[in-house]
């Protein structure tokens, strides 16, 4: 998994007769600063829209980890049920998963500038 910035922008028409797809209010979700903008641009040359706010969101992405780094299935048998729990830090956070045999795995994985307190152990 990692941390991925997306942007999340809500068009407002003053009359759906007079947006584009029929209806007054359009949200769309963007990857790239670069859409964002090109939005942003048609939003603003278009008399008849009233509102464009838009917000920066981190979302993670990609597939949960389903091994430890032991090789530990996940959600195994009584020896290898994990514990999850949710690692505070300023980069968003991270998802700290203990395995019965002692492994600790982050994800994603806590770089040189992360500040992440690792959370008790829930047995």
């Amino acid at each position: 998994m990692e941390w991925r910035n997306r942007w999340h922008i809500t068009i407002r028409w003053d009359r759906a007769d007079n947006s584009p797809a029929g209806v007054a209010v359009i949200e769309r979700v963007v990857d790239s600063p670069a859409r964002l903008q090109y939005l942003v641009a048609r939003a603003r040359a278009d008399p008849h829209v009233v509102a464009f706010p838009y917000r920066q969101v981190r979302e993670l992405v990609g597939d949960e980890p389903d091994r430890c780094n032991a090789g530990h299935l996940y959600g195994g048998g009584s020896a290898t049920r994990e514990a999850r729990n949710w690692g505070a830090c300023p980069c968003g956070g991270h998802l700290v998963i203990h395995c019965r045999c002692g492994d600790v795995l982050a994800d994603p994985p806590v770089a040189d500038d992360c500040e992440a307190r690792r959370p008790v152990r829930e047995d």
